[in-house]
């Protein structure tokens, strides 16, 4: 019997898996820290890590052996890579590894192309945790990018720097607080807000939304998903306000109700920094299953309709 063809998604994904499990037996580290080994050695094209056995080396280059001569696609290391991080976060019982969907990467994508013609553009990510979203939205946009992604929690910068290096993405990857980035002159800004209480009278995501549209340049957006109850805690519509004295709410869009069963739903929150004709009214869309193709498209056409309308 003959043995099934692995698509190239699948094969690069067993091999690092295999090259993961290969590595654990032989060090005992850390899961992160075994992906962070393989990812080397893939860049590489070589086994960097000691090993004293020479069985072992030969073992490991033939795990990587399977790599070679295939050409792999960038979304096919991306999805792989993300499968891999994900089975990281399980495997160390760390909570809150869920990463932002890929569909909505695709429809930020979508969006930011309506929105900045150019075709070189700058993206940033100041929350990138793994660096999934911005990853998905530069490989789904037909544009020369250049990548900033920002994150407080060290493993997060490095496994976004690896994805970067795996995906010949050049990424600037700072490890800080998010609230301290200083950039300037960032076409498109996305993000995926984690879940934030109010503390001190302060609500983070205002902090946050206020301190990235300084980074924003002329004409350039903002493309974030926030909690879907995101402006009621704007009870002196302050934060509002401040937000409109240089951007302009071009669109919310509510996300169907199965991506949060087990989290507080949650919208996408659509700005450019940018004046629209006085009247101009924000487009509201609720989008259904992204698998139900035809109501998709309805809410697609609705969207195009309005940008047509006001460009």
């Amino acid at each position: 019997m003959q043995d099934v063809k692995l698509n190239n998604l699948e094969l690069f994904y067993d091999c690092v898996d295999e090259s993961n499990n290969f590595l654990y037996e032989v060090f005992k580290k850390p899961y992160f820290e075994l992906i962070e080994m393989t990812v080397k050695n893939i860049l590489a094209g070589e086994v960097l890590c000691e090993l004293e056995d020479p069985n072992d080396l030969k073992k490991l280059k033939k795990i990587y052996k399977k790599l070679e001569g295939v050409d792999f696609t960038v979304e096919d290391v991306r999805k792989a890579m993300q499968s891999i991080i994900l089975r990281g976060f399980k495997e160390m019982k760390i909570p809150n590894g869920n990463t932002t969907p890929d569909t909505i990467g695709i429809f930020m994508a979508y969006l930011i192309t309506k929105m900045c013609p150019n075709k070189e553009i700058s993206i940033a990510d100041p929350l990138c945790g793994t660096g999934n979203l911005l990853f998905t939205v530069a490989n789904y946009l037909d544009k020369d990018s250049k990548l900033y992604a920002c994150d407080n929690d060290l493993w997060m910068t490095k496994l976004t720097s690896m994805m970067s290096d795996l995906l010949s993405l050049h990424t600037e990857v700072f490890f800080q607080d998010t609230l301290n980035l200083n950039l300037s002159n960032i076409d498109a800004l996305v993000f995926d807000m984690p879940h934030s209480e109010i503390e001190n009278d302060k609500y983070f995501p205002y902090e946050a939304i206020l301190h990235y549209k300084n980074m924003i340049a002329d004409g350039g957006c903002m493309i974030g998903m926030v909690e879907n109850d995101f402006f009621n805690y704007d009870k002196n519509q302050e934060f509002k306000k401040k937000l409109l004295e240089d951007m302009t709410i071009v669109g919310l869009t509510e996300l169907p109700d199965e991506m949060f069963k087990a989290v507080k739903p949650k919208i996408i929150l659509v700005l450019q920094k940018k004046k629209f004709k006085e009247g101009t009214k924000c487009f509201m869309v609720k989008l259904p299953s992204f698998t139900n193709v035809n109501l998709f498209n309805e809410a697609l056409l609705d969207i195009e309709a309005w940008f047509e309308k006001n460009k």
